[in-house]
């Protein structure tokens, strides 16, 4: 967001940093008489001497910040907008408070639905692509009136309001169940804008729920309270710091100790500057992140910086069945595993479901052998290979009789067939520090899952559990904590007599070869 008269930064040095759309307010420049007529006679884009797209708000901000009364009619500032060339105008909206009780959300919903329908009948200017403003605050039979009606209207980009007060609280969770409303909802061919995102360390959280576009004034806002981003810890006050951890030009000409001995307007300028450079930044990185099909992990890292954005990250994650319909069932780099939150990723409990429901054991099958996942990935572990060696050069039993299974530290049994598939066969995960594990005891009970549903395929089981083994490094290395251990009571449940458990897997082919 861009002051129209009071810029700290100007439109120029944006663009110069590579910021290709601001948003102004176009009823900050109508209530300036000179400025009205000076933006009517050149354009915003020439007033502003920014040559990228300008989106203008029509006032609504005032209203839902500061509660102001607007002295100005929808079809003026509207006509407004169109007059001084707005790449992205907004209709003047009144916006749902998070505290309005119900009857005057309501009052204030229907009425942006009969604003906006006499909007399309008074444009005029059709380069201007309008913003259609989707409201209900709390309330989501009313979200879902002005999402499903608004999507009805020919809008360009539609937009969630009334988010602000959420962030400035840090109700980020608040935050993602509005919008994950209106997104199931909205016209899914329109981009979907977040009017007012300001934390970066919430942005990769926003995407991830499907948002495209986002507007914030906090990079100057606080600044003015000498209030600092950073990624990793959030915002703090400069009079908190010793050491900026950013090099960004500010950061690194400046202590935080000389920052403090400028004046109240310098010093507000340099901040500002510091938090625009972070969220455009993030930006950048969220960008690379989908390229590089990171986005699931940058999200994961940054909710680690505030206890309410893992809160809100939950809340997302419940939503899995309903993301995974737009999300690659493979993806062209490894999992990297994060936190517990990691296995509930979409695509992740898509894959569990699947072998869950959808797995079918081969019909030649006789024999069971469970295998532990080691350090290293079948293929450059030499353990895991020198096992699957063994059991293919075993010419007593016929090969397509022996059904080899993987206890995976993530995901519980997995089979050979499926081991080397994503993301069972790429990922990166760390070992288990004890027993009472999250992921441990959630690895337990999938495989326990899995040998009951398919426990009747199998006349005989077998179960290998090393006493030391190689690493991908051939050193040699004790095998210690790992679900496969608490495994073997389970099975005994299923299979009796006709379950082997050993340190040596010859021993286990000769107990298949038993009658």
């Amino acid at each position: 967001m861009v002051h129209p008269s009071k810029n700290i930064i100007t439109p120029y040095e944006m663009k110069r940093l590579g910021i290709d759309c601001i948003f102004t307010n176009a009823y900050i420049m109508y209530k300036d008489e000179k400025l009205r007529e000076r933006a009517k006679q050149v354009g915003v884009h020439e007033l502003f001497n920014y040559d990228g797209l300008i989106a203008t708000d029509s006032g609504a901000f005032q209203q839902y910040m500061y509660k102001e009364d607007l002295t100005i009619e929808p079809k003026e500032i509207e006509r407004f907008q169109e007059e001084i060339g707005s790449d992205f105008p907004v209709i003047l909206d009144i916006p749902v408070q998070l505290d309005d009780p119900y009857e005057l959300a309501k009052e204030k919903v229907l009425k942006n639905i009969e604003r906006a329908k006499k909007n399309i009948k008074r444009r005029k200017r059709d380069q201007s692509k309008w913003i259609g403003p989707i409201h209900g605050s709390i309330y989501k039979d009313l979200l879902e009136t002005s999402t499903l009606e608004m999507s009805k209207l020919d809008f360009g980009i539609y937009a969630i309001g009334g988010l602000v007060k959420t962030f400035i609280d840090y109700r980020f969770d608040l935050a993602v169940d509005v919008f994950i409303n209106v997104k199931k909802r909205v016209a899914p061919n329109k981009p979907l804008h977040m009017f007012g995102l300001g934390l970066p360390q919430f942005f990769s959280l926003a995407v991830a729920c499907g948002c495209d576009l986002m507007d914030s004034a906090a990079y100057i806002l606080y600044a003015r309270d000498e209030r600092y981003f950073t990624l990793s810890t959030g915002t703090k006050k400069l009079s908190d710091l010793v050491e900026f951890p950013c090099h960004c030009p500010v950061c690194s000409n400046f202590t935080p100790k000389e920052l403090n001995l400028f004046d109240k307007k310098l010093k507000t300028e340099l901040i500002a500057k510091h938090n625009l450079h972070i969220s455009y930044s993030e930006l950048r990185t969220i960008r690379e992140a989908i390229r590089d099909g990171a986005l699931w992990e940058l999200v994961e890292t940054r909710a680690r910086s505030h206890p309410n954005l893992i809160k809100a990250l939950k809340l997302l994650l419940n939503e899995s069945q309903y993301i995974e319909k737009y999300e690659r069932r493979y993806n062209k780099r490894g999992l990297f595993f994060i936190s517990s939150d990691t296995l509930n990723r979409p695509i992740i409990k898509r894959q569990l479901r699947d072998i869950k429901d959808k797995y079918i054991v081969p019909t030649s099958v006789k024999y069971a052998v469970i295998l532990p996942e080691l350090d290293a990935k079948r293929e450059n572990s030499p353990s895991v290979n020198k096992w699957l060696n063994a059991i293919n050069d075993f010419k007593e039993i016929k090969r397509e009789f022996i059904h080899v299974l993987f206890m995976t530290e993530l995901f519980g049994i997995v089979s050979l067939e499926l081991i080397d598939s994503y993301p069972f066969g790429q990922n990166e995960s760390i070992a288990f520090q004890n027993s009472t594990d999250e992921i441990y005891t959630k690895t337990l009970n999938a495989s326990i899952e899995f040998i009951k549903k398919y426990k009747q395929f199998y006349e005989k089981c077998g179960l290998l559990i090393p006493k030391d083994y190689l690493n991908e490094f051939n050193e040699k290395t004790d095998f210690l904590i790992h679900p496969i251990n608490k495994l073997q009571t389970r099975l005994k449940t299923y299979f009796k007599d006709n379950l082997i458990v050993s340190d040596s897997l010859q021993t286990i082919l000769n107990f298949f070869l038993n009658n």
